[in-house]
């Protein structure tokens, strides 16, 4: 499954395409994990893209620009439906809708500007810049789906904007999903709109449990240790995997981070002194920018919106290089294990 930097990289490459763009049509394909009906979404402009822990969201306006990138200063006489926040963008309008994207272990999510045409190539590389003459912008499990004429079999869901193009949303396994909330659905009605900005969603379910993002504000020492006092026989591991504990944070970054803080993935949280969660915090950071500037990684299935393989994986120290000579220089050899069935790569030696 991808784990926040492979998401985070998507969200920017299909931001680039097709925020501000208006749907005109959706074709839903796939009852089991389209989960809700195209008259909910048809109309909406699709104002930004956002991500929470792995999952994406887009938030769809009803007959609004999206101008959250614009001082309140700048908007004197504009007549829109806004409310300008203490931070100058505008929180959602009582019509406006959240919708959710998991792609999942095998889901995709393909824009095509002209539909039909077929000059996209899957490369390896590091990200380049958005060209004119590419037609096709893809982001998930790569297949020959890439370059084949869509939609076909594994299609689950197809938007059509305005402008004559698409955004197809494929899945193999049928893992994913798409989802839809209204700020007037009146299960999930709120009096403060603020909920929605981008720290909180507290009322959506999928998103209510999640723990703080690794960069906000919120993911300091003093919470680690709050949340550890609670679990004190966990390893350190699985603590930091859990998603209610850290979001997005998942196998190939905890095993990064870990050997980055020289602290052993057996270690149960109880044991961590102040100055070792310090380390931690500090270097799940480090791991997760790493996998953000080499666009994540592409061992087992996900590239990035513009069809690149993340080449994270040829920068790691220790997830799967099991045999291999420490890279510290300790004289240890990295090790496999499993821990909570999740296989883990650490160096016995210089991770205590």
């Amino acid at each position: 499954m991808p784990e926040l930097p492979e998401v985070e990289t998507i969200r920017r490459g299909l931001k680039e395409v097709i925020v501000g763009k208006k749907i005109i049509g959706f074709e839903k394909r796939d009852p089991k994990i389209i989960q809700f009906e195209p008259e909910n979404i048809e109309g909406y402009s699709i104002s930004d893209i956002e991500r929470r822990a792995k999952i994406l969201i887009f938030r769809l306006s009803h007959g609004r620009k999206d101008l959250s990138h614009v001082a309140p200063s700048e908007l004197r006489g504009t007549q829109l439906p806004l409310t300008p926040t203490a931070k100058g963008g505008f929180e959602m309008g009582q019509d406006d809708k959240i919708m959710l994207v998991h792609l999942k272990m095998t889901g995709q999510l393909i824009w095509e500007e002209n539909p039909g045409v077929k000059d996209f190539q899957l490369r390896k590389g590091p990200s380049t810049p958005l060209r004119a003459e590419i037609r096709r912008i893809s982001g998930g499990h790569p297949s020959p789906d890439w370059v084949a004429k869509l939609p076909n079999a594994y299609t689950r869901a197809i938007v059509r904007f305005e402008d004559g193009s698409v955004l197809f949303f494929n899945d193999l396994r049928r893992f994913g999903y798409m989802k839809l909330y209204s700020i007037q659905d009146s299960e999930f009605r709120i009096q403060n709109q603020s909920k929605y900005t981008m720290t909180g969603f507290s009322d959506i379910p999928e998103l209510s449990k999640l723990g703080p993002e690794p960069f906000s504000a919120e993911f300091t020492v003093e919470y680690l240790m709050r949340k550890a006092a609670k679990i004190p026989n966990r390893k350190t591991k699985q603590f930091i995997t859990d998603q209610e504990i850290i979001s997005g944070v998942g196998n190939i970054y905890v095993d990064e981070a870990l050997f980055y803080a020289k602290i052993s993935p057996l270690r149960l949280v109880k044991d961590i002194k102040l100055n070792e969660w310090q380390k931690i915090r500090d270097s799940i950071i480090k791991a997760l920018e790493l996998g953000l500037e080499y666009g994540g990684s592409s061992e087992d299935t996900y590239v990035d919106a513009f069809g690149n393989q993340g080449t994270m994986n040829d920068h790691t120290k220790v997830y799967r290089h099991t045999g291999a000579d420490c890279p510290a220089s300790c004289g240890g050899t990295i090790k496999r294990i499993v821990i909570g069935g999740r296989g883990t790569h650490f160096c016995p030696k210089c991770q205590s």
